[in-house]
């Protein structure tokens, strides 16, 4: 008679010599194994044999352990329904976790449903909807996901993982957040052990004080380096810039910008244009170069500049400070200029000249050793010419109206000169018409002169103390006497548009002597034929 243990034994020994049967017959045509369950049934379902595994169940394919509560295993289709604290472990590095799964033995590939979670060493994904493929270790999502690593987080509507090259890919609605900036793109690449987000398509990186916007290139957010070469525009409150490409080090606060750049201050209504850049963001700092143009915007008129090299910084007081050298010349309609160095400042809104400077105004040119140009709400208030100061206006193709002096203070009024105070050594050669014909050559030597101008014409001449001067008429004027010193006619090197700022010549400064001749002879003739007796009465005035 068989005790109640024995009968115990009995049954435990048939019942898992029938669960090696039943395990043997389901795995006939599968590579699965089976590990551990702790109930199963066996159901043929209209000729599609069905092996339930119940309760604690591991099984093992391809060297990849699964664990879950219960499994639904299809001979005839060699794939598996796994139901409840779904697990998958695959190398020992790569878990994920999920309500469901759809396995197929033939394509190693695994559809987890359910609060889909997969963690590669510390890279954290998840997901609503996951099919992993297990022979190649890659993650599809494309009903939304998360992503989160040491640094950042990412989401996407469709992403892809490549755990093998801890690589990311990221499609629609893409954003990454940092505790620095916000990520929004459309497309992204990123590499988990770099860190490095490659740009796919249209993006937009936004930090608590500026937006960058680019459709290409890469950034690394644990470093702070990045290369963009697309579309590339950076902007905040007060500026903006574009490049072609720009390279950049956010801890070093240097960015390096190429071709078709633009940087514009959105506060002065100043622009910046060049195809090579440097800015220091720490010391405020840019400098600009090769075919490089200022603009300083103006409803009425704006100002055009070209140098060969243009530096933006703040001076000791906060103020925006425009350094250009070499090769300097600007256009605005009422004014040209030219000089090999400049500076800008916003403090004064003064422009100052330097290095052979020369300005154009309402047909006067003004030379001298320095010029500053003073302005008020971007309107010419001053001029203030230093050193052999020269003023010389075209009277016609041989007399030129001259005023020199050691300094010479311009008043200017809705930019036009109207007055003009010369102080040190003054002198003027001009000459005097009467019904539109020059009647001859007025010199004058003073102290200080004042002059008034009016339609661009010398209309009066205030000397500080009695002048020594006097009137020759035409006939009387010689070769040496049309020029005062240091006189130079540079009309040629004027630009007369803002396209000419970019020609830079040295054309001959004077006329030359052959043709001084020429023309003096042919003034003279003429004044005989207009006043025959006037020189009678000068040689007879000589005589007595």
């Amino acid at each position: 008679m068989l005790t109640k243990a024995k009968l115990n034994k009995t049954l435990f020994i048939l019942l898992s010599i029938c669960f090696m049967h039943i395990g043997a017959l389901a795995q006939k045509k599968s590579e699965i194994d089976i590990k551990n369950a702790e109930h199963l049934d066996y159901l043929k379902n209209n000729g599609n044999p069905i092996t339930i595994f119940r309760n604690k169940v591991h099984i093992v394919h391809k060297q990849v352990d699964m664990f879950c509560d219960s499994i639904y295993q299809y001979e005839n289709e060699n794939r598996i329904d796994a139901f409840g604290r779904v697990h998958i472990i695959n190398a020992d590095t790569i878990h994920i976790w999920g309500d469901r799964l759809r396995y197929d033995e033939k394509t190693r590939i695994a559809k987890m449903r359910g609060n889909v979670k997969l963690q590669n060493k510390n890279v954290v994904l998840t997901t609503e909807k996951l099919d992993f493929d297990l022979k190649e270790n890659i993650g599809y999502y494309f009903d939304r996901g998360q992503i989160v690593d040491s640094t950042n987080t990412l989401e996407s509507v469709i992403g892809r993982y490549y755990t093998d090259k801890n690589l990311l890919f990221f499609k629609d609605n893409v954003e990454v957040y940092n505790n620095d900036y916000q990520l929004d793109s459309d497309t992204l690449k990123y590499n988990t052990t770099n860190k490095t987000a490659y740009i796919l398509g249209p993006t937009i990186i936004e930090t608590e004080k500026e937006t960058l916007y680019s459709e290409d290139g890469w950034y690394n957010t644990a470093t702070g380096i990045s290369e963009l070469i697309k579309e590339n525009r950076l902007s905040n409150d007060s500026y903006e810039i574009k490049a072609d490409s720009i390279y950049g080090d956010k801890l070093k606060e240097i960015a390096y910008l190429y071709d078709n750049i633009e940087l514009k201050d959105t506060t002065n209504n100043l622009i910046l244009r060049g195809n090579y850049a440097e800015t220091f963001k720490s010391d405020e700092k840019a400098m600009i170069t090769k075919n490089t143009l200022f603009i300083q915007v103006s409803e009425q008129d704006s100002l055009y500049l070209h140098a060969d090299t243009i530096r933006a910084e703040k001076d000791s007081a906060g103020f925006e400070l425009l350094k250009t050298y070499n090769r300097v010349k600007f256009f605005r309609k009422d004014l040209q200029g030219k000089c090999d160095s400049l500076a800008y400042s916003m403090q004064d809104s003064t422009i100052r000249m330097f290095n052979n400077p020369v300005i154009w105004a309402q047909g006067n040119q003004i030379t001298a050793d320095s010029i500053s140009i003073e302005m008020v709400n971007k309107k010419i208030r001053y001029l203030h010419i230093r050193g052999n100061a020269l003023l010389t206006n075209k009277e016609d193709s041989l007399f030129f109206n001259q005023i020199k002096g050691k300094t010479m203070l311009g008043h200017v009024k809705n930019n036009k000169l109207y007055k003009l105070d010369i102080n040190g050594n003054s002198e003027t050669l001009y000459y005097p018409k009467d019904k539109e014909v020059i009647t001859g050559m007025n010199i004058a030597k003073s102290s200080n002169i004042t002059i008034k101008i009016k339609d661009n014409k010398i209309d009066e001449i205030l000397f500080s103390k009695k002048p020594d001067g006097n009137m020759y008429p035409l006939f009387q004027i010689e070769q040496e006497m049309l020029f005062l010193r240091d006189f130079k006619w540079l009309d040629k090197d004027r630009p007369k548009s803002k396209e000419d700022i970019f020609i830079w010549s040295n054309h001959p400064p004077m006329l030359s002597k052959d043709l001084i001749k020429i023309e003096l002879g042919k003034k003279k003739e003429t004044e005989k034929e207009i006043n025959p007796t006037k020189e009678k009465q000068e040689i007879k005035k000589k005589v007595e």
